[in-house]
């Protein structure tokens, strides 16, 4: 016992497992009463002549003598390097720095992902996950700080607590939506322990997970001498196969009552088994709509279609859904559709509008043509039109320059066609600027300045034919059968295309690119400089929406364009794509802006919530209004996926969700990152420890060895029990050469 408290009042570096063990260092009497009482006796021989015989007994008694503290020496360090290793020293992590000033504290990372779901020995991945962390509590002193991570990185997981108050805690963790990668969850526990002033070499950083390749992106390099503690335990389950619904699309953007609406369905089989005829199932507003029996080949991936037709205009909400067990999270998959009775095109001008755009529009009960002088224009036209197209304005009000950003911006269409130049005649060659650009100089300056950061080049004579037209952009490449023009919309491989006298040089968007939609020069190949292509009508995409700028009015003492059928083709495409609009579903806890149309949020005393269809969640987003823009921002209130509304109610409302009227519909989906089962298995942890972690990286396997013991190897530091019982073995080996040799002699 005296031992012990010397040796902790002292602050010696090193400690020890068993400290009890040494008592045995008492052994070193042994050899010391032997030598001391020489045991060994020696005869006595008389001689006549002993003269010779005393010198060299003289000589063979110092060298006995040195051979005999050799052998004691020997002997009592091989009792004490044995009766050490049996005491199992180490030097702490954190001795070497801080002495006794810090103790251990620990995080523990607990997987509960939907991936963990899958099953592991006799339960769940999750369950199993639980069970080791109480272990790993349960192995730790009672009063130790310890702060408990899942991936709901929840308030109260941003604090330490004793372990026995996280045993309880464990119980009640669920399943969560989120799949943080690797480096954010190192960031959070770092946080905290930042925020406690806690040195690095007492941190123990614990992850338990079955380590999904699709979330854990480990480093690629070595870690930057870190003294941080880091365990990795693999919770590694049996073999489970899994059908996920993967994403949808809609064949065609024209959502409108009594047409046809093409369902493209993508499914993977994540397994190395064949599936056979498993039911995919479409319900649009609570009704079965239709089944579509679906093959798998091993690990494939599929695209099926479902046709299906809506006869009443308005919002409708959907789901499709495979039956798959045990990992059920991917089995469904929500969306909403919005039916337009007719798609609104504006058609602003000044002075003189042309007569070709409304001969397009006006004809087609698909579309609401509507045109207005920009002197006499409702701002509030803009926020319901599918297409926007400003035509001849020489200058642009500011407010008008602000309300056509925000729309484009927000997922809108608009096609701009510039003003004729105003002054001296053309040049006569082609190709001759004549720096005439005053007609489209206040639009150009300041509002496609703006935007693009480039406006318009100067005016100049072409009179040429354009020689190409990108097929492959969705412009021209969308069939038009449905609206009413039949083959006349397709393009013609053959025929010729518009002829051009002069136009301006449209911008080279310094901001950002710009895609080519019809040109004067064919497509080169290579890395060619894109400034030297005139082009006649191009889209830049801003914000969520696209500009289409053209290059010369629509009079035809510049261009036939009016005239030729592509004209049409590109109009009326402009206002079926959807460009930036609400997606068909968003995908829980990823990073999304909700732009909503401004109409929406007219009256200042409305609160407006967020519900689920099925009443279990209601709640009041965050809305930021930027000009007639309105931003809702759902942090992670959203954690279950469904189909929700948003309502608009006004304060004391007693309503309860069932009861609100549905201003706009959301569908929320779960991240399909999980739905693979490739994960780490323990050897390529193993191997990738070995190849970029350190001395304190380690990987624990609770199936291959006893929990307790290996934390605690593992938060002991530095083990020298081996080094004693070398030194040992060493000096046992000396002593027995000793002797040896004297028994020769």
């Amino acid at each position: 016992m005296l031992l012990m408290a010397w040796w902790q009042e002292n602050d010696v570096l090193m400690r020890f497992v068993h400290p009890q063990y040494l008592f045995f260092l008492l052994a070193i009497l042994v050899p010391l009463i032997v030598h001391l009482f020489k045991l060994r006796r020696y005869k006595r021989e008389y001689f006549s002549n002993v003269r010779l015989l005393r010198q060299i007994q003289q000589e063979q008694r110092k060298r006995a003598k040195l051979r005999e503290y050799f052998v004691l020496a020997c002997r009592i360090l091989t009792i004490v390097c044995i009766v050490l290793a049996f005491a199992q020293p180490y030097v702490p992590q954190d001795e070497s720095e801080h002495g006794n000033e810090y103790k251990a504290v620990f995080s523990i990372y607990l997987d509960n992902s939907f991936s963990m779901q899958a099953p592991a020995e006799d339960f769940s991945r999750v369950n199993q996950a639980k069970t080791y962390a109480c272990s790993l509590l349960e192995s730790m002193h009672s009063d130790a700080s310890v702060q408990l991570l899942t991936n709901d990185f929840s308030g109260w997981q941003q604090q330490f607590y004793q372990p026995a108050e996280l045993i309880r805690k464990i119980a009640g963790i669920g399943l969560s939506p989120f799949s943080p990668g690797f480096e954010e969850i190192e960031a959070r526990q770092h946080a905290l322990f930042d925020a406690a002033s806690i040195p690095s070499s007492s941190c123990f950083f614990y992850y338990i997970s079955d380590f999904q390749k699709s979330t854990w992106d480990f480093p690629l390099q070595k870690r930057k001498d870190s003294l941080v503690s880091q365990v990795f335990i693999p919770i590694e389950g049996r073999y489970q196969s899994n059908v996920s619904l993967d994403s949808i699309a809609l064949e065609s953007p024209v959502l409108q009552p009594g047409r046809e609406i093409g369902l493209r369905v993508f499914l993977s089989n994540h397994s190395d088994k064949e599936q056979i005829q498993m039911p995919l199932r479409l319900f649009v507003d609570g009704r079965q709509i239709g089944a579509y029996p679906i093959d798998f080949k091993p690990e494939e991936r599929v695209e099926t279609k479902i046709p299906f037709r809506l006869e009443a205009p308005g919002f409708h909400t959907a789901y499709v859904e495979v039956a798959d067990y045990p990992v059920e999270f991917d089995n469904r998959l929500f969306f909403s559709l919005n039916l337009e009775e007719r798609l609104i095109v504006l058609h602003l001008w000044a002075g003189t509008a042309s007569s070709s755009i409304a001969k397009v529009f006006q004809e087609d009960s698909s579309f609401l043509y509507q045109s207005f002088d920009i002197a006499q224009l409702d701002y509030g036209c803009l926020e319901k039109a599918r297409l926007v197209i400003v035509e001849g304005l020489e200058s642009m009000p500011t407010a008008l320059e602000s309300a056509l950003e925000s729309f484009v911006r927000k997922g809108g269409n608009l096609l701009l066609i510039p003003a004729a130049p105003s002054g001296l005649a053309l040049a006569d060659e082609p190709g001759n600027a004549v720096g005439r650009t005053s007609a489209a100089e206040g639009v150009s300056k300041s509002f496609l300045s703006d935007m693009l950061g480039d406006g318009l080049h100067p005016f100049h004579s072409i009179e040429d034919r354009l020689r190409w037209i990108n097929r492959d952009h969705p412009l021209f490449s969308l069939a038009l059968a449905n609206a009413g023009q039949g083959e006349e919309n397709e393009i013609r491989m053959n025929e010729a295309f518009p002829y051009v006298k002069a136009a301006y040089g449209l911008p080279f968007s310094p901001k950002g690119a710009y895609v080519s939609l019809m040109s004067f020069d064919l497509p080169q190949a290579g890395n060619g400089d894109s400034r030297k292509r005139q082009d006649f009508l191009r889209a830049y995409p801003v914000g969520n929406g696209w500009l289409y700028l053209l290059a010369a009015p629509l009079s035809l003492d510049y261009s036939d364009f009016a005239n030729h059928y592509t004209f049409v083709v590109s109009l009326l495409n402009m206002a079926l794509l959807q460009g930036g609009e609400m997606p068909l579903y968003y995908t829980i806890a990823n990073r999304n802006t909700f732009y909503l149309p401004s109409a929406l949020f007219k009256e200042p005393d409305l609160l407006y919530h967020i519900y689920s269809l099925n009443g279990t969640v209601d709640f009041m987003p965050e809305i930021r209004r930027r000009g007639i823009e309105a931003v809702l921002l759902f942090q992670d209130e959203v954690r279950q996926a469904g189909n929700y509304g948003l309502a608009g109610e006004p304060a004391g409302s007693s309503k309860v969700p069932q009861e609100y009227d549905c201003l706009w519909p959301l569908s929320f989906n779960y991240s399909r990152a999980e739905s693979s089962k490739d994960c780490w298995s323990a050897e390529e942890l193993q191997s990738w420890i070995e190849r970029y972690g350190d001395a304190r990286t380690y990987l624990l396997r609770p199936d291959k060895a006893d929990m307790g013991e290996s934390l605690a190897r593992i938060e002991r530091g530095k083990e020298l029990w081996k080094v004693f019982l070398i030194f040992a073995l060493v000096f046992a080996l000396a002593e027995t050469i000793a002797l040896r040799k004297t028994s020769l002699h």
